[in-house]
């Protein structure tokens, strides 16, 4: 045990370093700093959009976290103010100790939320702004500075707070020189292959303008009861996709103008998705935009099963077995309801439903159950 406990203190002590590291400046935007009478309110000043122009000394300063080391690089001019003994504010060589010369480290603390600078002179934001004050004087200077920082746009932006005096807070936003690379969304695509009528040798292909159309390049995986799925990684934006047999042997054959086509007419009606994050697609027939459809008489023996079926405002699904989840979609594979950990014999309201046809389906360790459902 541990052994266990200190290798976890470890990985939280990495996470916490790799999430701070890096070179930071103050965003390049009006109310990149600010003052107020609370934590985030910064009615008292902030800068305006030509600030960042006319305090560009100030706004090209940047800090650099390495490995529990602060650099302050300030090239050669930074924001001064009458505190530190010039005639007006403005732009001007550095004053110590607020320089950047001292030798400074760093400590954050991801739980807390707390970034501790260390070393006399050392700060981010304004060198005027301490724990508990405001500097009068550089011979007030402080040795340890302690701020509260979220991080927010996958870790690329930084906003640091400080209390000052009588509750009043200084914020600054500070934004990464170089940007993190952020992961591409995971999408996971699912087929129903139950109504197949040909012969699959070796797989269910995911083939689309990601992959070049390769025919053999992304397997997917027999899930059981007909269902092919994979999960893939792909950057955000537009593509087109089929649902391919054994390297092209066989494929999607959809109708033209079905709600899944996409709508580039070049004579190809290949399905479309926009990818915008991590998403899960409803399972579809294989050449339809819809999920399967079967007979009103062949639904899983019986075992699961939609009263009153055709329905108006009011509808149950009964089956045996533990709560399960629900998803209801129409003609075109749009899922219009989900219910989580369904009790058999609960009451669903569909009053809302437009007439029409639609899917009622389940995927559990016991299977996979579906009903078709009819709105009048």
């Amino acid at each position: 045990m541990k052994k266990i406990l200190t290798l976890s203190l470890l990985l939280v002590s990495t996470v916490s370093f790799s999430q701070i590291e890096g070179t930071w400046k103050l965003a390049d935007q009006a109310a990149a700093l600010g003052v107020g009478p609370g934590q985030g309110n910064i009615s008292w000043w902030s800068n305006s959009a030509g600030d960042v122009t006319t305090r560009a000394c100030l706004f090209d300063d940047s800090i650099t976290f390495a490995g529990g080391n602060m650099t302050h690089y300030m090239n050669g001019a930074t924001w001064l103010e009458t505190w530190q003994g010039v005639a007006a504010d403005g732009c001007g060589a550095p004053i110590a100790p607020h320089d950047g010369s001292a030798a400074a480290t760093y400590t954050y603390d991801a739980t807390a939320g707390t970034l501790t600078v260390n070393g006399l002179g050392a700060h981010i934001g304004l060198a005027k702004a301490f724990n508990g004050g405001e500097l009068t004087s550089p011979a007030g200077a402080v040795s340890t500075i302690t701020y509260l920082v979220t991080f927010s746009n996958g870790g690329n932006n930084m906003t640091a707070d400080i209390e000052i005096a009588g509750g009043g807070f200084w914020r600054f936003q500070y934004q990464k020189t170089t940007a993190v690379s952020l992961p591409d969304p995971m999408v996971t695509f699912s087929v129903d292959m139950s109504q197949y009528t040909g012969t699959i040798g070796t797989a269910v292909n995911l083939s689309g303008t990601f992959n070049n159309w390769c025919g053999d390049c992304a397997p997917m995986t027999n899930m059981g009861n007909g269902i092919w799925e994979l999960e893939v990684e792909l950057p955000v934006g537009d593509i087109e996709y089929k649902f391919s047999v054994d390297n092209w042997t066989d494929s999607d054959q959809l109708p033209a103008g079905g709600s899944c086509i996409d709508p580039i007419a070049d004579g190809f009606d290949n399905r479309f998705y926009s990818v915008a994050g991590d998403a899960t697609l409803p399972i579809v027939c294989f050449n339809s935009c819809a999920a399967c459809l079967i007979g009103l008489d062949e639904l899983n023996e019986g075992v699961f099963q939609v009263v009153p079926n055709p329905a108006n405002n009011e509808v149950a699904v009964n089956f045996e077995g533990n709560a399960k989840d629900i998803v209801i979609m129409d003609i075109s594979g749009r899922v219009v309801k989900t219910i989580n950990n369904y009790t058999s014999g609960s009451t669903i309201d569909v009053s809302d439903f437009e007439s029409g046809m639609f899917m009622v389906t389940s995927d559990s360790q016991e299977g996979r159950f579906s009903s078709v459902l009819v709105i009048e």
